[in-house]
């Protein structure tokens, strides 16, 4: 379009912090450099003009008969949400896209369901067929990232061994019995400083201890006989719920 421009670049952010003298700044050697047209990719919530740094600063640009245009934001569509709506400005900004970074999940029975994912492999898609997720946990204190499945699979990962393999989750007796698995989907998860707490369709809780490096150690189980669907942790008290809403006290 303009294969003969120059294009000049002014730095007026930093990080989350962007003060009105910067942006000014930026406004003022694009102008004394003698630019035609200014691009402004910054957007912030509307407010009276006199307090809008950017309305400020592009109407000085105006001024001297320099083109401004700016970006309308990233909210939306909903009323009352593009910014930088000054009339001396150009706003500009996407009403629809032409386009998705598209994911296409295959199961088993060769159904497939469009989606979106930043992950993009390249080459040939693979034949292996992963497990459906149904919940994902990071805690933060063990570095340790959980997943729940509709296979029945509770995985566990720790970040700062550098490896895909999950860690091993430990088994152990309860009511004489040796629990591996649940007996269906994986629903919820819920993770605290040094536990991990499942709940299942099965209608079980499990409680599994992370603090020995390493292991995932399943050291409590309850059967309530209702789906879990959902597990929320607050301070001494678990909260399950599903068919009903159990509450028991956490006594580690």
């Amino acid at each position: 379009m303009a294969p003969y421009a120059h294009l000049a670049v002014y730095k007026v952010c930093f990080g989350l912090d962007w003060p009105e003298s910067d942006i000014l700044t930026g406004l003022d050697a694009a102008v004394a450099d003698g630019a035609d047209v200014i691009s402004i990719s910054i957007g912030e919530e509307n407010m009276p003009f006199f307090q809008d740094r950017i309305a400020i600063a592009s109407f000085a640009a105006i001024q001297k008969g320099i083109f401004v245009s700016c970006a309308t934001g990233n909210s939306g569509p909903f009323n009352g949400t593009a910014t930088n709506i000054v009339a001396w400005v150009l706003t500009i900004g996407a009403s629809t896209t032409d386009r998705k970074i598209k994911a296409t999940k295959k199961l088993g029975n060769n159904m497939e369901f469009d989606g979106e994912s930043l992950f993009q492999p390249k080459g040939s898609p693979s034949s292996t067929l992963l497990p459906l997720v149904n919940a994902v946990k990071f805690n933060e204190y063990s570095s340790v990232v959980v997943s729940a499945g509709y296979d029945r699979s509770l995985r566990a990962w720790d970040c700062r061994s550098h490896s895909t393999e999950p860690i091993r989750l430990m088994t152990v007796l309860i009511d004489s019995q040796i629990i591996d698995t649940f007996l269906d989907s994986v629903m919820s998860i819920c993770l605290t400083k040094t536990e991990i707490i499942a709940g299942s369709v099965d209608g079980t809780v499990r409680i599994f201890d992370i603090r020995i490096d390493g292991t995932v150690s399943l050291y409590q189980m309850m059967f309530e006989r209702s789906r879990k669907r959902g597990i929320t942790v607050f301070s001494d008290y678990a909260w399950s719920s599903g068919d009903q809403v159990d509450v028991w006290v956490q006594d580690r």
